[in-house]
């Protein structure tokens, strides 16, 4: 999967969220697995935001967890407090942290109810970057578009890093680009300070194409697939137009949907470097059925 390479930063809590956590001392807040049924939420210790605001994105974040599973799950608490904690670095509470869940029985069932310790909004100080070679430090800040004394959007810094960089990089070949983030808090009154963030990029290689394979069709129809292709054998490896090169395929209707993730394989040479790329295709039932 092109994943292992290019990791999307599209989970609940983010890279750089966990990163803050670690450094602001983030203790993680495990739900009881006796609870059975869905607690009502509540919040504890909060004085910026609102109950209605952290309990608006815990319980939309339950909302849709049980109408995709159909059930609620003690994990789920889990998963969405991370929900609300991001919403909280999001608007440049980057040291916010949650206590450890009390619950307790009412006569409505189960109420649970999570600590929340705001602390400080913190704001932009200085971001220095180190490792980078292809961009200068300039144009990287470029892309990040933070300024000095602007709220510091975790958030938007991930987003940064971790897909529009990420994705510029992996269009150049580099696709184990990683990014480290190591913040330093300065805070010079209760209420509000200063974050610097310490930004090391690590390239990695460029990798070019050493092979595109098909698996699941015959010569005739894998050739005619392979005439979509925007990137070919010995070329330096560019993803956007490996996600045009799929889209293409997909357009054709010879087989079922080719999914980015699930149905390619990539192979990396660490000593080449070059890339060896497996698409699996699987026939639709028209096809199949109407050879």
């Amino acid at each position: 999967m092109f994943q292992y390479f290019c990791l999307s930063s599209r989970s609940v809590v983010t890279k750089l969220g966990l990163l803050l956590a670690l450094a602001s001392g983030v203790s993680a807040v495990r739900a009881q697995e006796t609870v059975s049924g869905r607690p009502l939420l509540d919040v504890d210790g909060n004085k910026v935001f609102s109950k209605q605001e952290l309990l608006g994105v815990a319980n939309k974040c339950i909302d849709e967890a049980i109408e995709f599973r159909l059930k609620y799950e003690a994990e789920q608490l889990d998963y969405c407090s991370h929900q609300m904690l991001s919403h909280m670095y999001e608007k440049g509470y980057l040291q916010a942290k949650l206590g450890k869940t009390v619950y307790d029985e009412t006569d409505s069932g189960t109420k649970a109810t999570i600590p929340v310790e705001e602390g400080a909004l913190y704001r932009v100080g200085e971001i220095r970057i180190d490792g980078a070679k292809i961009f200068a430090p300039t144009q990287i800040l470029e892309m990040i578009n933070f300024k000095r004394g602007d709220i510091a959007n975790g958030q938007l810094l991930s987003k940064a890093l971790y897909e529009r960089l990420k994705e510029t990089y992996s269009n150049l070949g580099h696709i184990q680009y990683t990014a480290e983030i190591t913040p330093k808090f300065h805070q010079d009154s209760p209420n509000e300070g200063l974050v610097d963030f310490d930004i090391v990029i690590d390239e990695g290689q460029q990798f070019r194409i050493r092979s595109i394979k098909f698996t699941g069709g015959d010569k005739a129809t894998t050739d005619l697939m392979r005439r979509e292709l925007m990137v070919h054998d010995g070329e330096v490896f560019n993803y956007d137009l490996w996600k045009q090169s799929v889209a293409k395929m997909n357009n054709t209707g010879l087989f079922d949907r080719i999914d980015l993730d699930k149905d390619v394989d990539f192979k990396a040479d660490q000593n080449t470097p070059l890339l060896d790329i497996t698409i699996h295709l699987k026939k639709t039932v028209a096809t199949a059925t109407n050879p």
